[in-house]
This record gives C-alpha cells, sequence and structure tokens, in this order.
C-alpha cells in the first residue's frame, strides 16, 4: 500500500502510526505500566480494527497471508480459555481482549512497514535512543537511593521492578552492540559499558544471562561466521541441558539456583489438579497463585511454563511454531532486520525464568517478544536467496 485512497485512512494511519511509536518508546519511557497500557488502547485497537475490517485482503491475504496465519494461531492460543475451570463464558469475555491486543499490534507493524518502511528501518535507533534516556534516568535514581540490595529500578515504566528494568536495558544494549558490530568507536564502547552495569545493579540475572548467550551469537553472526554461531549456540543448549540434568538428579539445589522458581511452578501445578500434558489446564482470568511457600501472590516467571500449564505440548508447539517461522523468514545471513533477530533470541532465553502466558494484556515482556516476532514476520521480505 503505496498510497491512503480516503481522508479517513490517511487519519487513521496517522492514529494507528503514533499510537504504535508511542507504545514502543513507553517500554522504555512510559510514566508507568498502566500509562503504557493505555496508550496501547487508545492509540491502536480502533484504529488497527478500522484497517483490518476495510482492507483485509491487503493485510490479511498477502505477504504470503502471514499477518492471517498469525491470527489464527493467536486464536488457537486463546482457546485453552474454554476448559478452565469456572465460568466458560465469562473467561472466553475476560481472555478474548488479550487476542485483540496481540492482533492490534501485529497489524500495527504491518500498516507502519506498508506506509513508512523508512520509520520500521529506524525505529532500531529510535528505541537505542529512548534506552539511552531510561539509562540516564536510572543513574539519576541511582544517585538518589544507592545500591539496593534486591536490585536498583529505573523511573517510570523501569521503576515498578529491578529485573524488568536489567531486561529493557538489555535491549537497548543489544541495538548498540549490533550497530558497534559494524562501525565499532571509543564512545560506542564506553556506553556499551554503562549499560552493563546498570544492569548488574538492577541485580538481572536473567538478563545477563541472555546477554551472555545473546552478544557472542550476534558477533559471530555479525562477522558472517553462521556456521559458528550455530555452534555456539549448540554447546549453549547443551550445558544448558547437563544443568537441567543435574538439577533433576539432585546434584545442583534447583531452588537455590532459580530463586525458588520450581517451587512456585509445584504451587501451580497443586493448584491446578485437572492439568493434562497434553492441552494443559486451561487459560483462566487470573494467572496468579498464592504460594504458600513465599506467602504472596505470584505469576508463573515462566513464558513456557505458563505455555505448557494453559495449553499443553499444543500451547507450546504453536507458540515454538511461530518463532521458527520468524526465524526461518529472516534467513542464515545478516541484514539490516537481524537486531530482531538477536532480541527475539534474548526475550526466547530470558522467558525461560520470566513472563507470562503470551495472549494476555500488554506487560513489559513484549519488548522481546510479540515485538521483534512481528518485526521479523511482517517487515521482512521473503529472499529465496538469503
Amino acid at each position: 500500500m503505496s498510497s491512503l485512497e480516503t481522508r479517513t485512512d490517511r487519519f487513521f494511519s496517522v492514529w494507528l502510526i503514533i499510537g504504535f511509536l508511542l507504545y514502543a518508546f513507553g517500554f522504555f519511557l512510559a510514566p508507568s505500566s498502566k500509562a503504557q497500557y493505555l496508550t496501547l488502547y487508545i492509540g491502536l485497537i480502533l484504529p488497527a480494527l478500522y484497517f483490518s475490517f476495510f482492507h483485509f485482503k491487503q493485510y490479511f491475504l498477502e505477504n504470503d497471508k502471514t499477518l492471517l496465519w498469525i491470527l489464527f494461531i493467536t486464536v488457537a492460543l486463546y482457546l485453552p480459555s474454554a476448559w478452565a475451570d469456572g465460568d466458560t463464558l465469562d473467561t472466553l469475555r475476560k481472555n478474548l481482549k488479550g487476542v485483540l491486543f496481540v492482533v492490534c499490534l501485529s497489524i500495527a507493524v504491518r500498516h507502519t512497514y506498508l506506509t513508512s518502511p523508512r520509520l520500521i528501518g529506524q525505529l532500531p535507533a529510535a528505541l537505542l535512543g529512548c534506552g539511552a534516556i531510561a539509562l540516564a534516568l536510572f543513574y539519576i535514581k541511582l544517585a538518589q537511593s544507592g545500591v539496593v540490595g534486591g536490585g536498583v529500578p529505573g523511573m517510570g515504566n523501569l521503576g515498578e521492578n529491578p529485573n524488568e528494568t536489567g531486561l529493557a536495558l538489555s535491549v537497548a544494549l543489544i541495538i548498540l552492540a549490533s550497530s558497534m558490530a559494524r562501525k565499532p568507536s571509543p564512545a560506542g564502547i564506553l556506553l556499551c559499558l554503562t549499560f552493563l552495569i546498570a544492569i548488574y545493579l538492577a541485580y538481572s540475572r536473567a538478563a545477563l544471562l541472555g546477554l551472555a548467550v545473546t552478544l557472542p551469537f550476534m558477533l559471530l553472526h555479525q562477522y558472517g561466521k553462521p556456521r559458528a554461531a550455530t555452534t555456539f549456540l549448540v554447546c549453549c543448549s547443551v550445558g544448558a541441558i547437563a544443568v537441567a540434568g543435574m538439577m533433576l538428579m539432585g546434584e545442583l539445589d534447583a531452588d537455590k539456583l532459580l530463586s525458588r522458581r520450581p517451587s512456585l511452578w509445584k504451587d501451580f501445578l497443586s493448584h491446578n489438579s485437572g492439568f493434562h500434558w497434553a492441552w494443559g489446564a486451561g487459560l483462566p482470568g487470573s494467572i496468579t497463585v498464592f504460594s504458600e511457600i513465599l506467602q504472596r501472590k505470584l505469576e508463573p516467571h515462566s513464558l513456557y511454563f505458563a505455555l505448557g500449564l494453559r495449553g499443553g505440548i499444543l500451547a507450546i508447539t504453536l507458540f515454538l511454531g511461530l518463532v521458527l517461522a520468524a526465524v526461518i523468514r529472516h534467513g542464515i545471513k545478516p541484514s539490516s532486520n537481524s537486531v530482531w533477530l538477536y532480541i527475539l533470541m534474548f526475550g526466547m532465553i530470558t522467558q525461560c525464568f520470566e513472563g507470562v502466558y503470551p495472549v494476555r494484556p500488554p506487560n513489559s515482556f513484549w519488548l522481546y517478544t510479540w515485538l521483534p516476532l512481528f518485526m521479523l514476520l511482517l517487515t521482512t521480505n521473503k529472499n529465496p536467496d538469503r
């Protein structure tokens, strides 16, 4: 769609693009998570529905029907709402907004790419700028509060949880490092170190683990060594499997190493007696449980555990199939879209120990799950020679 035909089209186009950009920048700069939620609610839903209804063919039936497949998979991930405990109709109604939010974000990404491809190309740089501002605010907060045992939070949207602060700053660091791999500079290296120190002070262990895998892979990939990058990933996977095996055999204290997440997961399983490995226990309206061990209400703290618990093997297969499609769409060789591949990799690693079920109202994890997924699937031109 190179041009918008009517004044109404142009009006909703400006509305949708501004809403999308404000939502994306809000991961770093929104005053609160509620403010960012409202940005998506007000800025995306109505214009996205307008284009999906009045330009359905152009959006859903072109580009290999990618947007249509995203819609189908999102609805399929929503279906466990039908077999959750409680009032089925009420649960279906409550969880439907999760589908709406995810699909509207995908439409916003596709629309921005169709109407303003240059803007999409500059989005990583814009997010890096937002991340740099968030970094400055983090150090202001550090100067005010000093080093805190549980981690130093940022300000605004990043001030609600130090772990999420570290994860968001890591995304900005990945964007910076990806640019630095092509054009290194002393100032860039200094800024990278400043980001790393902030992530460490936020005490975000999941972020540090994700960076420990993503950054070496990124460097190997950027320097045109895909085989070495793949070998590195295989070695990391083997190491992770070995550590998991040692935890299962009791040679390593899983509760201590994983901040008591295994105990939390046991609490979730005990509260979902109808769980079946094939289709899970269903997706209720509330995804928290009261942990008897930790004495507070908590979320599952793992995207993959949440997928398995709510939708079983079916949900895990559907979501990972979407991730695999995004990786295949990108191809082996580095490109201008590779930064989204690195952010997605970071997200898939850190979501082993963070995250909730993906078809839920917007949250901070969308920065390194849904956003890079949609950027890879909906803004990458398919090229058989890649």
